[in-house]
C-alpha cells in the first residue's frame, strides 16, 4: 500500500530540518534514524533535491542555502508551526481594530487569519485562496479575495489582474511574507516572480508595511528582492532568533517584534 502523503511529507520536513542542523547527513544515517529503508530515503531526497530544499551527493545530501523557501505550501505549514503560532497572534495585537489590512500570500499570513476574529471590524483584503477561506470560516464580515493567475506554490493569485486591482486599493497596514531576509543588504526576497511583482503593489499601496518570517528566513536566499529595509516599518519574527541577529536588525532602525 502506498504511503500516506502527509507522513512522508512530515518525514521530509524533518530531514531537511536535521539537514540544516547538521549541513550534511548521508542515506544511511538518515534510514537508521527514521526507520525507513535505504530506497525510501532515496526516494524522499530525490523529492527534496527536486525542489531544492538539498543538494545530492555520493551516499547523501548537503544543505542547500535555500532551505524551506520553495517547499509546497502545504508542506510549508508543518515549518515551524508553533513560531508562525505565535508571531501570527502578535501581528493581529498590532491592529487597533479598523483598519483596512491586506494579508500576503504564505503560511505565516495564514496564521494572522486564524486570529483575524479578534480584530472582526477590520477589512481584509488577500490575494491568498486559503486565507480567504480561512477568513470566511473565522465569520469576518468584511474582506476582499483577489482573483488572478493561479499560483500553487504559495496558493495565490498574481499576473496584471490582480496586479490592476491591487493599485486601485489603499492599505493601512500590509502584513508580508517572504523567502528571506537579507540584513547584510537590508532587504527582503521571495522565490516566485510572479508573486513578486504582486507583493511590489501591495507594498506601494499600503501606508505601513510589516514582515512576517520566523527565524530560518534569516538564513535563506531567495531569487527576488522585493522591497528595501527602508520601505518596511518593521518585522515580527520568533523570540527564539539568536541575539545577534536581533541586535542587527534592531540596528537598522526597523521595529522588531519577538513573538
Amino acid at each position: 500500500m502506498a504511503e500516506n502523503l502527509n507522513l512522508s511529507g512530515v518525514r521530509r520536513r524533518k530531514i531537511a530540518e536535521l539537514v540544516k542542523e547538521r549541513g550534511s547527513v548521508t542515506v544511511h544515517d538518515l534510514s537508521d534514524r527514521f526507520g525507513k529503508s535505504e530506497a525510501t530515503i532515496r526516494r524522499d531526497l530525490r523529492e527534496l533535491g527536486k525542489q531544492g530544499v538539498v543538494t545530492r551527493t555520493h551516499g547523501g545530501v548537503m544543505i542547500n542555502s535555500r532551505v524551506m523557501a520553495d517547499l509546497p505550501n502545504e508542506e510549508r505549514k508543518l515549518v515551524a508551526a508553533e513560531e508562525k503560532r505565535r508571531i501570527g497572534l502578535s501581528a493581529i495585537e498590532m491592529l487597533s481594530g479598523d483598519e483596512v489590512v491586506f494579508l500576503d500570500a504564505g503560511t505565516t499570513a495564514l496564521c494572522i487569519a486564524e486570529n483575524a476574529h479578534q480584530k472582526p471590524d477590520c477589512r481584509y483584503v488577500t490575494t491568498s485562496l486559503g486565507i480567504a477561506r480561512q477568513l470566511k470560516a473565522r465569520d469576518i464580515r468584511s474582506f476582499f479575495a483577489i482573483g488572478g493567475s493561479y499560483q500553487s506554490v504559495n496558493d495565490s493569485f498574481a499576473g496584471m489582474i490582480a496586479i490592476s486591482a491591487l493599485r486601485s486599493l489603499s492599505f493601512d497596514v500590509a502584513f508580508l511574507c517572504c523567502s528571506a531576509v537579507d540584513i547584510e543588504h537590508r532587504s527582503i526576497a521571495i522565490g516566485d516572480e510572479a508573486y513578486s511583482q504582486v507583493q511590489k503593489e501591495a507594498i506601494a499601496s499600503s501606508r505601513r508595511n510589516v514582515v512576517v518570517a520566523h527565524e530560518d528566513k534569516f538564513s535563506a536566499n531567495a531569487f527576488i528582492r522585493t522591497a528595501r529595509f527602508d520601505e518596511i516599518d518593521g518585522i515580527v519574527t520568533n523570540r527564539e532568533l539568536d541575539d545577534d541577529t536581533v541586535a542587527r536588525l534592531s540596528s537598522t532602525g526597523l521595529e522588531v517584534i519577538l513573538a
